[in-house]
């Protein structure tokens, strides 16, 4: 009976496996990062952490960043990619800022794959809190403000629909949703040949420190208890520990 069991579940597990999607997340490693040549730098902070340097460039006054093009997500299968960003407000001046964009790619039969769209997202550090905005979603403006320091994880999702590429970012605190947009149409002429994702870019990176990606989310960090509740948890602590102990003893004389 139990071999039984045990086969019935594993081709239940099996079952599930074979009809649900499962897509892998890319994990943008540092050596992955391609700087240099107008590119700025990278600098391995941790076997986790890689911190981000733009350079300038003559073109609007933007400081390039390094590019990474590890990710393997196909527009076919709906792509949903996501970076954990560490922000930390000791680390920026006011009014300095950093912008992160995933590009898709478009594929010409006997050609190699080109530029086609993109999704800008920038943070800046107003006043003590970083503020995140889009230039293709200016309606949902500011997509997220964050005061705490932390790693916060940016997400975008692209699907191809009604003839159309669509993009939604969302900015997630491990799991716990801060903000996002809707499913935003991209202006492109021609998306029939729209394939995959081109690169995660730093496009522009406004910032003295620079910004650090972390390779894979670190653990939540564990948030002190509150001292009040520990007090009133020892107090009535105290007292239980002291009714057993008189119990004990009155039970000891009447012994």
């Amino acid at each position: 009976m139990k071999k039984y069991l045990t086969q019935s579940l594993f081709f239940a597990i099996l079952f599930l496996v074979t009809i649900l999607p499962v897509q892998a997340l890319t994990e943008w490693k540092f050596e992955d990062w391609q700087a240099g040549d107008s590119y700025g730098t990278k600098t391995k902070v941790s076997s986790n952490i890689t911190n981000l340097k733009g350079e300038n460039v003559e073109s609007g006054g933007m400081k390039f960043g390094p590019y990474n093009k590890a990710s393997k997500a196909k527009l076919s299968d709906g792509i949903k990619e996501e970076v954990h960003v560490g922000l930390k407000k000791d680390d920026y001046q006011n009014g300095e800022l950093f912008e992160l964009s995933i590009a898709i790619n478009k594929k010409e039969e006997n050609k190699d794959a080109e530029y086609l769209t993109e999704a800008v997202v920038m943070t800046q550090k107003s006043g003590d809190k970083f503020v995140i905005t889009s230039t293709w979603a200016k309606d949902k403006n500011p997509i997220a403000t964050i005061a705490a320091d932390g790693v916060y994880t940016y997400r975008w999702e692209f699907k191809k629909e009604d003839n159309k590429i669509k993009v939604k970012f969302t900015v997630l605190d491990y799991g716990k949703e801060l903000g996002t947009t809707d499913f935003v149409e991209l202006e492109v002429e021609d998306i029939s040949k729209a394939t995959d994702v081109r690169y995660l870019w730093a496009c522009n990176i406004k910032a003295t420190y620079g910004v650090d990606i972390y390779t894979t989310l670190p653990p939540k960090p564990v948030e002190n208890p509150n001292t009040a509740d520990l007090n009133i948890f020892f107090y009535f602590g105290l007292i239980a520990f002291s009714s057993l102990g008189f119990l004990c003893i009155k039970k000891r004389k009447l012994n």
